[in-house]
């Protein structure tokens, strides 16, 4: 074949008109809400830094992977909440501390070994994936009272990712809260 001809079976086959069809139409919706609480975590006033502390555990008790230890409870409480939302739940964001996979924390700057942080919604008992999306819809809702407080229980634990060695585990993880 020539290049000419070439040329122009390219230039009719690239400026040939597109089929397409319209096969429906998605509308989207939302709200945003004048939503203002006082934010604390164990009774410490956000944004200053809350620090949990958990147990100190034997590694053997991390001796393989997904074994759990140290539950520890933390509350995120809301007052002074004024606006239309008459419920909320905190959302863990994603950051370099969160493994994109399983959501844990990662041991940033500890010295153990082969050992994350998972959080849980102690009012439902499921572990909480931070950073992932489907927080939204699974996080329990705690309901704000009519004096503009709520109470939102989570917890903390040590999770092995294999045989866990001694040393100390420290990590960190930021929250948002939604508001329904």
């Amino acid at each position: 074949m020539n290049r000419q001809a070439l040329a122009l079976a390219i230039t009719a086959v690239a400026s040939a008109p597109l089929a397409t069809a319209a096969d429906g139409t998605i509308h989207f919706t939302g709200n945003v809400v004048s939503q203002t609480c006082t934010v604390a975590v164990n009774g410490v006033v956000s944004p200053a830094v809350a620090t949990v502390t958990l147990p100190t555990v034997s590694a053997s008790q991390l001796d393989s992977a997904d074994k759990s230890a140290g539950t520890t409870s933390f509350d995120i409480q809301l007052k002074d909440c004024a606006g239309t939302a008459t419920a909320a739940a905190a959302f863990f964001e994603s950051s370099n501390n969160v493994d994109p996979v399983s959501g844990y924390l990662h041991n940033a700057d500890g010295t153990a070994s082969n050992v994350a942080l998972r959080l849980i919604d102690r009012a439902s008992g499921q572990v909480i994936r931070a950073g992932n999306a489907n927080q939204r819809t699974g996080n329990t809702l705690v309901n704000i009272d009519a004096s503009g407080a709520a109470n939102m229980p989570y917890a903390v634990e040590y999770v092995a990712l294999g045989t866990s060695t001694s040393g100390s585990v420290v990590s960190a993880v930021t929250f948002s809260i939604d508001y329904e």
